[in-house]
């Protein structure tokens, strides 16, 4: 994946932002009002080019609807209407003569590129789109969506499918071919020593963290059944060597003695009181003179828009947890022993936040 400055990436954020804001005020409302239901048809035609892997069978070159239906076991006049959908969306283009080649967006939704996005699709279709019509229901009973459709906790409802939870790992995996390199650009993780990643999965992020740096060892730490699953992603980075991998409960304890704890997209999960406990077990954890990093989406100050705000809706339907301004980080990291020291902007929508224990 190309590298990117976060100045520039939040111009960029910034322009797109303010271009559909203008594009809104040029038309009537009530036709303003339609993108939002066209964004809901482009997921599904995205969702679906991805579970069908229609997307990975063009990664040839040019191919006829026709031809591509018989190898894959679909219907041929709905697999051209849904690809000449996929034509408005950026994902393929028409050739003429019914076939259709893949475009840029197109193939970071084939299974094979590392920065593919196709298993963070899958799990939003296949799991969380369920559970989105029930939004009006969390707003008036102050509950998960999850909750009110399964009866289960999120994490709860994903231990109780093997299947899901699966899928759930991959798309964490997915977004970390993301965030990882914007992380690491971000980022001197040269002067550690011992990086211990806490809620890793897989060890996407570890994985390449060490493999940019090769002073610093890693302890990938998770659940059990989702590290006993890491080694594959470990030895494609070339740092299984260099990493052990822990399995345990992060509420109750961490291991010890690292010089930089990180915490990708785990403390959002958690409202104050479970997130207050993850945080006290790492700072029991952690050496006196370490690190904590969470990387973490950070709600901006009103009127400044931020991807965010909407990620903060996903944790009402289906995470559970919450998103946090600047001033909510510092309170809640000084309450488990931590001074916020600062926030640094990566070139997406995560930052930073840097920690010490006091």
């Amino acid at each position: 994946m190309a590298k990117v400055l976060p100045a520039v990436a939040a111009v960029t954020e910034k322009a797109r932002s303010g271009l559909r804001v203008l594009e809104h005020q040029l038309v009537p409302p009530n036709i303003a009002l339609l993108d939002y239901v066209r964004d809901f048809w482009s997921f599904h035609v995205t969702f679906t080019l991805a579970e069908l892997r229609v997307v990975d069978a063009l990664q040839g070159g040019p191919r006829r609807a026709g031809e591509l239906a018989r190898e894959l076991g679909l219907d041929a006049d709905h697999l051209y209407r849904l690809l000449r959908a996929g034509t408005l969306l950026g994902l393929v283009k028409e050739e003429g003569e019914r076939a259709f080649s893949l475009e840029r967006m197109g193939r970071a939704l084939c299974a094979s590129p590392q920065a593919s996005l196709r298993d963070y699709v899958l799990f939003m279709g296949r799991y969380n789109t369920r559970f989105w019509h029930r939004l009006p229901d969390c707003v008036r009973e102050g509950k998960t969506a999850v909750e009110l459709e399964t009866g289960k906790k999120p994490f709860d409802y994903l231990a109780s499918d093997p299947e899901a939870h699966e899928v759930f790992n991959r798309a964490m995996t997915a977004i970390s071919n993301i965030a990882c390199e914007a992380i690491g650009a971000a980022y001197d993780f040269s002067p550690f020593a011992h990086i211990v990643d806490v809620g890793g999965g897989h060890g996407r992020l570890l994985g390449e963290l060490l493999r940019n740096n090769p002073r610093p060892r890693g302890v990938l730490f998770d659940m059990p059944a989702v590290v006993a699953g890491a080694q594959p992603m470990l030895e494609s980075l070339g740092v299984a060597q260099r990493v052990e991998c822990v399995g345990g409960n992060f509420f109750e304890a961490v291991p010890e003695g690292g010089d930089c704890y990180t915490a990708k997209a785990i403390i959002h999960d958690w409202h104050d009181p479970e997130a207050r406990a993850i945080l006290q077990a790492v700072r029991n954890a952690v050496r006196a003179d370490g690190t904590l990093l969470l990387l973490e989406c950070v709600v901006t100050p009103p009127g400044r828009g931020h991807f965010s705000k909407l990620l903060d809706i996903e944790m009402i339907v289906h995470g559970g947890g919450r998103e946090r301004t600047s001033e909510e980080y510092r309170a809640l990291l000084s309450s488990a022993g931590f001074t916020l020291t600062r926030v640094i902007p990566t070139a997406g929508p995560l930052s930073i936040v840097e920690a010490r224990p006091h």
